[in-house]
């Protein structure tokens, strides 16, 4: 047997390796030749111990097969064999991990991570190991795609002539065969590279999912196309009655201009899309213990996390040198062997908040803050879009979660009793709801009251879908919320339920927002031109108690045309619209003291930790310009006609009865003496 056959080293260590001559036919290869590279080739299908440490099959070939550009110190770029780094090491771990559980890995995190390099890596280790199938590469951007195509053609032409597949289609812009093809010209294909940009063509984009036999599937940048219908098309075509015959990656940096909402809901989702969710341990075993950014005590869910800290394109940060013993713990000669280039924790943490702080525009600041994310909040940032405050954002969501305060899911009806609430079993409509049905609960913050509360002391606002059923991602958002100062320690208006949904039928909608607003004697703010509640209101008579009047918070509104359709409501002008979502942003932001600490320090709060509705703060977190954003536009309908009552100093008291009532004070009996006149007896 070869002397090699037994050796433990890496093929880029071995000394003087067999030499494949490439001119020659495989089997005109000498017989140590084909031993030596037919065990290199098991290594790459099979993977090999050494140490104790198990080297996955795709480690094998990333560490001794795969050729990538690497920059130089002569700031040149060559083609080389990437030396192997924890960004690797902490993916090829949750690849396995995904493997052994028969799921996809879904990354998403800092720029500069090397994601390209490991879809080419990837890419180019399923297709030269996987004979008769398909790995689809689908993205929404060509210049991503034209980059990884360029990676993948470097790989394939300059791998090593042993592993070496030919190209019998060399379309690198959409499909790559690779395979041999015989002198008479007869093709013998070994497998297929497709790459297809979602965003162009003429097919839905559901149609464009993995081919026919898939062996890999790869969802890049998700965060600038929307992949939700290529991912639930997909993935069935990955499992069989023996389990899943691959591992999906959807992959994904932050600091995009606009942030798809299909990635915050898949990465937030893992489990609806077959991914891996996040493990921590895994996370803090490659950091530095000192220098963790990240809340590994969350609870929100997420696919797999990359900080900010293992970017590589942050100035002035590089990684330090190292080897697999030292990385894993373990004091063994041949693990010393193999090099590791490790995160510097500490410095760039440093680096990148240095970064930070050197920008002077706060848009500026958020831009490194997504860019190089060194917490999960950091992620959801856009670049310049979002005006709410995200990081108080997500405290708030964390508080909410950690005191289990999520709000209650019931049905509210009428009783001989009054209102009565009951627990619903029913499914709370998601953030990014992907259309058609969803029949959901009233969420309640609140208790239902006993009697039916004064009138002004709670108001509502009503954002409503124009059709029955639908495909497009709009949900009815109905909230009821209650004023501000109208006792102690309540400086800012409190929602008090919340109901979004789309039922099967409009009219049920309907009928549970007149229940809510009758329980708690809300008037509504709706948006005028959803008529469909005012038909319903008017077939019962109740439209007068029951909406506001035409409400204007610019003179926008006051041309003919929109005077007819005003009669209830606030209409969507421009500005109308604008005023109240910069009410919302002001609200969120505004501090309130609420007292003194045992030190002397004012006791401080803001807007955003008066809300408890975990699902408004998240649409918040995610909000862009131009998105749907129902329940924000029912809240801020309710908070700009609650601004409204107090301008006008109408408060709970001043209901028919008691303005009644306060007319009557006003008139003071006459007295019997005036001035120093008696009264008259006749």
């Amino acid at each position: 047997m070869s002397q090699f056959l037994s050796s433990n080293e890496l093929f880029i260590n071995v000394k003087n390796p067999p030499v494949w001559n490439p001119k020659k036919h495989y089997f005109d290869q000498s017989i140590d030749v084909l031993d030596f590279y037919a065990e290199e080739k098991r290594k790459i299908t099979e993977g090999v111990t050494i140490g104790g440490y198990f080297i996955h099959p795709l480690l094998y070939w990333h560490i001794n097969f795969f050729k990538t550009p690497i920059p130089t110190k002569e700031k040149q770029e060559k083609v080389l064999n990437p030396p192997l780094d924890d960004n690797f090491l902490y993916f090829i771990e949750t690849y396995q991990e995904a493997e052994r559980l028969g799921l996809g890995v879904g990354l998403f995190g800092t720029r500069g991570f090397s994601k390209s390099s490991i879809i080419a890596s990837l890419t180019t280790w399923l297709n030269s190991t996987k004979p008769n199938g398909t790995t689809s590469i689908i993205g929404g951007n060509d210049n991503d795609l034209k980059s990884i195509s360029k990676l993948l053609k470097t790989a394939l032409t300059s791998v090593h002539p042993s592993m070496s597949i030919p190209q019998l289609i060399q379309e690198w812009d959409s499909n790559v065969e690779l395979g041999i093809k015989e002198k008479d010209g007869f093709r013998l294909p070994h497998s297929n590279i497709s790459i297809t940009n979602a965003a162009k063509g003429t097919a839905s984009s559901s149609e464009k999912g993995a081919g026919l036999s898939p062996v890999g599937f790869v969802a890049d940048e998700i965060g600038k196309w929307n992949p939700i219908g290529i991912l639930r098309s997909a993935i069935p075509s990955f499992h069989t009655e023996y389990g899943a015959k691959l591992v999906h990656l959807v992959a994904g940096t932050s600091g995009n201009t606009t942030l798809s909402k299909d990635a915050k809901y898949i990465i937030e989702n893992p489990e609806a899309f077959s991914l891996l969710p996040m493990d921590w341990d895994r996370l803090d075993r490659i950091a530095d213990p000192e220098y963790i950014t990240w809340d590994r005590s969350r609870k929100d869910k997420f696919a797999t996390f990359v900080p900010g800290q293992m970017a590589y394109r942050v100035k002035g940060l590089s990684k330090m040198d190292s080897d697999l013993g030292k990385y894993l713990g373990k004091s063994n000669t041949d693990l010393k062997k193999i090099k590791v280039r490790v995160t510097d924790w500490k410095k760039a943490q440093e680096i990148i908040n240095q970064t930070k702080d050197n920008e002077k525009r706060e848009e500026d600041k958020d831009s490194i803050k997504m860019y190089y994310p060194l917490e999960v909040a950091d992620v959801w940032i856009t670049t310049g879009s979002n005006p709410f405050p995200v990081t108080l954002i997500d405290k708030r969501i964390r508080e909410l979660e950690d005191d289990g305060l999520l709000g209650k899911n019931v049905v509210i009806y009428n009783s001989t009793q009054g209102y009565r609430s009951e627990f619903s079993s029913k499914k709370r409509a998601e953030v990014s709801h992907g259309g058609g049905e969803a029949d959901a609960p009233i969420i309640l913050f609140d208790e239902v009251p006993k009697e039916i509360p004064p009138k002004h002391l709670f108001v509502s606002g009503l954002d409503d879908y124009k059709l029955d059923q639908s495909d497009t991602d709009s949900l009815g958002a109905f909230y009821v919320i209650k004023r501000r100062n109208l006792e102690a320690n309540s400086p800012a208006e409190r929602i008090v339920a919340s109901y979004v949904a789309r039922p099967f039928r409009h009219a049920d909608f309907h009928i549970t927002c007149e229940t809510m607003l009758e329980c708690w004697g809300a008037i509504c703010n709706m948006e005028a031109v959803d008529t469909m509640f005012l038909q319903h209101l008017n077939f019962k008579h109740k439209a007068e108690q029951s909406l506001c009047s035409a409400l204007s918070f610019s003179n926008s509104i006051n041309n003919g045309n929109h005077k007819a359709a005003t009669k209830f409501g606030t209409y969507p002008t421009g500005g109308n619209k604008t005023y109240m979502f910069n009410l919302l942003v002001d609200y969120t932001k505004e501090e309130h003291v609420m007292g003194i600490d045992e030190e002397g320090n004012q006791i401080i709060k803001h807007g955003i930790d008066f809300i408890d509705d975990i699902d408004l703060l998240k649409e918040m977190m995610t909000w862009k310009m131009g998105g749907n954003f129902d329940r924000i536009t029912a809240f801020m309908h309710a908070l700009a006609y609650a601004r409204e009552l107090d301008k006008k100093d109408i408060r709970p008291k001043d209901s028919l009865k008691d303005k009644f009532q306060h007319q009557i004070n006003k008139v003071k009996p006459r007295l019997a003496v005036f001035g120093n006149r008696r009264p008259s007896a006749f």
